[in-house]
């Protein structure tokens, strides 16, 4: 009976394909801390970095860059950093655990626009291959992008 090295080869196969890089940009690596995916998102934000922001967004399965359409994903997140333009930011509270996603953690961001402050959520998510992705931006909460500020209001109006 002659032997055939078909089950190293299998093998040999299976170690490279589970050491490949995710789809996507390669010069985008998923950060590996939960603080520093929001740091660079809202970094990414700030410089109006379109490219890095969904290599930084996304799902436990990776980055939206991966995944999605080019055009769908621009016009996302065209809108999501319209929502979250600031001069500024400083995170109030978190990384706090999500109730029942241990996957997920979710922040309380102040957001520093001129003439005022806005505070909201963003949730990030753990990835399948362990780093950390921006997953909820909550933009419902982060007031409108092109009109002032209002103050806060106390009781009812007429």
């Amino acid at each position: 009976m002659i032997r055939r090295p078909i089950l190293p080869l299998l093998a040999l196969c299976a170690a490279a394909a589970c050491g490949r890089a995710p789809a996507g940009d390669p010069q985008i690596p998923v950060p590996q801390t939960v603080n520093a995916s929001v740091e660079q998102f809202l970094a990414a934000v700030k410089a109006n970095d379109l490219k890095r922001m969904g290599g930084l967004w996304g799902t436990d399965r990776g980055a939206a860059s991966a995944s999605m359409n080019p055009d769908v994903l621009r016009q996302r997140l065209t809108v999501i950093q319209r929502y979250l333009t600031h001069s500024g930011y400083r995170i109030i509270e978190g990384p706090l655990a999500v109730p029942a996603r241990a996957d997920v953690r979710t922040f309380r961001i102040e957001l520093q626009r001129e003439g005022c402050n806005q505070v909201l959520p963003i949730d990030v998510i753990r990835t399948r291959s362990g780093g950390w992705l921006v997953y909820d931006v909550h933009l419902e909460s982060a007031g409108n992008p092109v009109a002032r500020c209002q103050p806060a209001g106390t009781g009812t109006r007429r």
